[in-house]
């Protein structure tokens, strides 16, 4: 994934070098078809591109993705625009744990993170939500993608929202990280997104 930066080495405060917004609407025309918004980073961007082609076209799945970590004062303010542009969604799946490691993984991660999770259900009421299990990377720096996930694990039963877990199956297909170890192979990507897809068919059965 080149198109995107992803920052190794550790800082005491955001934002990064380099940030980038990465935004995708899906059949723009379309006001007929489930349309579900991908709230991510560089690997959800990976994973989108195969989703709406692995239902047959039949869920548009638009993305959000981003290198702004929870704590960026700006993340919240450039989903709603992308919302107001996007107006409609059948729901809402939501991953931010590759960015913002001068974050402690606990206490502010998780405060930062429960921010966002409060600002997207009460900027789209109606929009179920689920929030999305960060995936592995292969570098000592897993150990803290662990504790994120475990976070976001108590705050999503804290809301009662069902998780999406990526991480479990990102570790099995480890062998599919590309060079970076950080994203993945096509053939990987592909795999997630039947994940993706086949959560949030359990999630809402009618889509």
């Amino acid at each position: 994934m080149d198109d995107f930066t992803y920052e190794k080495e550790e800082k005491p405060v955001g934002p990064e070098i380099y940030e980038w917004d990465n935004v995708w609407w899906e059949q723009v025309p379309d006001n007929v078809r489930p349309r579900v918004l991908y709230i991510g980073d560089s690997i959800s961007c990976g994973i989108r591109r195969y989703a709406t082609w692995l239902s047959d076209e039949k869920i548009l799945f638009d993305g959000f993705g981003t290198s702004k970590a929870v704590d960026n004062e700006y993340l919240a303010e450039s989903i709603r625009f992308f919302g107001k542009q996007q107006k409609r969604r059948n729901i809402i799946i939501f991953n931010n744990g590759l960015h913002g490691f001068h974050l402690n993984d606990t206490e502010e991660y998780g405060n930062y993170y429960e921010k966002m999770v409060q600002f997207l259900m009460e900027e789209y009421p109606d929009t179920p939500l689920a929030l999305v299990l960060t995936t592995s990377v292969d570098s000592p720096r897993n150990a803290r993608v662990i504790r994120r996930n475990e976070t976001v694990q108590k705050i999503a039963e804290k809301y009662n929202l069902p998780v999406i877990d990526l991480y479990a199956p990102s570790v099995e297909y480890a062998s599919l990280h590309s060079d970076d170890g950080i994203h993945f192979t096509d053939e990987a990507n592909e795999k997630l997104a039947k994940i993706i897809l086949e959560s949030i068919h359990k999630i809402i059965p009618e889509l």
